[in-house]
């Protein structure tokens, strides 16, 4: 296998045009976010994507995460209610995934890694915001960790670049390319609220439940 590329994240925008050309090619790249390193591949490349399945031990049964490059493009996939909206308006980009039914059932259909009844879609604030707009489709996404570690250390989402190395080491997972970041302060996953009905908090993260609440009472 050959040695993972190391770019920093400081140089922006020759990093993610770098990064959008192996994505679209079909490889794995490794980007910080405020919370934590994440694995990022096309979402529409059914070979890409089931590698990082692969690589975490992540059950099959666990979508991954999609990451879009704009409102407009999330309205044009998904059904967003007019609660779900009013997160998106108010909480996006941010650390806000939302449980989102898709518009269409055959987009459903050919994408499976992403869920077949919703999807969980966020938009990022930062890299892997400027990567999902640069690449050919929006990047599917899952943290830096082994889903199935025997130990604590194992499961635990990779914080900086060297944890990160030492599990494509670990784990010989396809990762071409890592954005060097540095240490992501959070350590905190993505909140999650399913909208696909009453908007429900299914997993507390980085954005607080009450700033969900608010943005959801506010007209």
């Amino acid at each position: 296998m050959a040695p993972v590329r190391v770019l920093p994240a400081t140089n922006a925008t020759a990093t993610l045009d770098a990064c959008a050309a192996v994505v679209d090619a079909g490889g794995v790249v490794a980007l910080p976010t405020r919370r934590w390193y994440m694995l990022c591949a096309d979402s529409g490349d059914e070979a890409a994507c089931r590698a990082l399945f692969v690589a975490k031990g992540r059950p099959a049964a666990k979508p991954l995460a999609l990451v879009m490059p704009s409102d407009a493009a999330v309205a044009a996939r998904f059904v967003l209610s007019p609660a779900a909206g009013r997160l998106a308006t108010r909480l996006w980009p941010g650390d806000l995934a939302l449980l989102l039914p898709w518009r269409r059932a055959e987009d459903a259909e050919r994408h499976p890694w992403l869920g077949s009844g919703t999807a969980m879609v966020t938009r990022d604030p930062w890299l892997l915001g400027g990567l999902a707009a640069r690449t050919r489709n929006p990047p599917a996404t899952t943290v830096v960790s082994r889903s199935d570690g025997r130990t604590p250390t194992e499961r635990a989402p990779a914080l900086a670049p060297a944890a990160v190395l030492a599990f494509v080491e670990a784990h010989d997972a396809p990762v071409e390319l890592l954005v060097d970041g540095g240490l992501c302060p959070l350590g905190v996953g993505l909140t999650v609220v399913d909208c696909s009905a009453e908007p429900t908090v299914v997993r507390a993260g980085a954005v607080h439940p009450r700033a969900v609440e608010t943005a959801l009472r506010e007209p």
